[in-house]
């Protein structure tokens, strides 16, 4: 036997005896074997371990590194994920999951292993360390933001609250965030001496029905900045005035959040942690025994409320009722969204009312058809932009006797105002996530929903609301 052969036959029996030892002594000898360039030898002691415990982060380290040492990129892709989906906390893993990063040179596959990852951790219901990686996903590309399954929403419908916020999470609104990524407020970290950055999202009605949060972080933090709808800017800062309120954007249902101009920061405290605004009731309304009784609140302008009572004075003595039928946009797809003007007839058949247009958009033609249609006067302040001057609306609402809308933003709007108010739209509880599967609809006591599928069941809600108005 010459000396090769002895060495090889030396070799096996370390190997063998390695292998008969414990899962650490097999380790080191699979990392030894690593290490003195025998990544033959190291692969089959690796894989000796993982067939024993398939979730060996450890192990899945070591194969990591011997794809990186051969140039197999995609190989140690493969694995990395599996270390940190095994033991997300190892931090040889993340020291390994570092350099395969660093590895990729093309940002569509270092979103793919971020989001990958996230996945795998998902599953395994380690949502939080999950959402950090699915986050950073999303600065690569934001568009992996489509990949939300819509799970939050049955969640929130049946009032599981917990989970559901969890799953909101991954809601496919949010898309990039951006410079803020690595500053997201997990709910418990300390923010007494902190600023924290409060982002706006969706549309109006939904930054509406978030302020119920927003004393709950503004109490913990020491600053607390908000960004809103340009709209709300003037309604936010006076409601909260010990916020820093700023409005650069318009915020729609439609379009995912967007990272533009950040100029403004410049002239804020230094931010130390940022979180979405439909991120708060993850941690502060967690229950629905969580939610204040006396709701989210907004204060309308003093000045221009009472100019607005002076103005609605002169037409005489009745309650003055807003009302709103559609939202803004009359698409032909959803004429059979919002109850028909008929349906109506109940509320414009309350005595002594006077009925004030909250209705944006209306035109000469519609008005006098509803005024023809049921014999009233239709009130407009012809001088307020219901659609731009939100500002003005408030307080136009702020001084009404009660609102009646179908579902838009307004009557959000005036149930943070503290006006009684009744919004009757088609469907069910069941069609609304926000609802959170209580009897009353809880982010605003002054809200009264009422729902229907059929035009009769509609005609019924709008005779209920009728009575609780003429009966107040």
């Amino acid at each position: 036997m010459n000396r090769k052969q002895r060495r090889r036959e030396a070799k096996d029996r370390q190997k063998d005896k390695a292998v008969e030892g414990g899962p650490a002594t097999v380790l080191a000898a699979a990392d030894a074997a690593r290490k003195a360039g025998r990544p033959g030898d190291a692969l089959a002691l690796y894989k000796k371990i993982l067939e024993k415990d398939p979730e060996n982060a450890t192990a899945f380290v070591g194969l990591v590194k011997i794809a990186l040492n051969t140039n197999k990129i995609e190989t140690a892709v493969a694995l990395v994920g599996r270390a940190l989906i095994s033991e997300p906390g190892n931090t040889d893993a993340l020291d390994a999951f570092a350099k395969v990063a660093a590895a990729l040179d093309d940002p569509q596959k270092t979103a793919r292993l971020n989001f990958d990852i996230s996945q795998g951790l998902k599953q395994k219901g380690l949502f939080e360390e999950a959402l950090v990686l699915h986050r950073k996903a999303l600065c690569f590309d934001s568009g992996l933001a489509a990949t939300d399954t819509q799970e939050s929403l049955p969640l929130l419908i049946g009032g599981k609250l917990k989970e559901g916020w969890m799953a909101f999470e991954w809601r496919n609104t949010v898309g990039s965030l951006g410079p803020f990524t690595d500053k997201v407020w997990n709910g418990s970290d300390d923010v007494t001496d902190k600023t924290v950055l409060v982002w706006g999202e969706q549309g109006i009605g939904d930054q509406i029905i978030f302020i119920n949060c927003l004393p709950d972080i503004m109490e913990r933090a020491g600053q607390v900045i908000i960004e809103a709808d340009d709209r709300l800017v003037d309604l936010f800062q006076r409601s909260f005035p010990k916020a820093l309120v700023h409005g650069s954007t318009r915020f729609t249902g439609e379009g995912k959040s967007s990272w533009k101009d950040f100029s403004w920061l410049h002239d804020c405290p230094p931010v130390d942690y940022f979180i979405m605004q439909g991120s708060l009731p993850r941690f502060f309304r967690p229950t629905l025994e969580s939610f204040p009784s006396s709701g989210g609140r907004l204060c309308a302008d003093s000045e221009r409320a009472t100019a607005m009572a002076e103005r609605l004075a002169s037409l005489g003595m009745g309650r003055k009722v807003g009302i709103c039928w559609r939202s803004l946009l009359r698409a032909e797809d959803r004429d059979d969204f919002y109850p028909p003007l008929e349906c109506w007839r109940p509320i414009f058949s309350m005595p002594d009312s006077c009925f004030i247009n909250l209705q944006a958009g209306l035109d000469r033609h519609e008005k006098e058809e509803l005024e023809k249609r049921f014999a009233i006067d239709l009130v407009s302040i012809e001088d307020l932009d219901l659609t731009q001057d939100i500002d003005g609306t408030a307080a136009l609402v702020s001084v009404l006797d009660a609102v009646v809308s179908t579902m838009t933003y307004l009557p959000m709007l005036s149930a943070s105002l503290a006006v009684p108010t009744w919004r009757i739209s088609r469907g069910g509880p069941e069609d609304e996530w926000a609802f959170l599967g209580a009897e009353k609809f809880p982010w605003f006591p002054e809200l009264h929903v009422g729902f229907g599928m059929s035009d009769e069941d509609l005609t019924g809600q709008f005779e209920k609301a009728a009575t609780g108005i003429v009966g107040a």
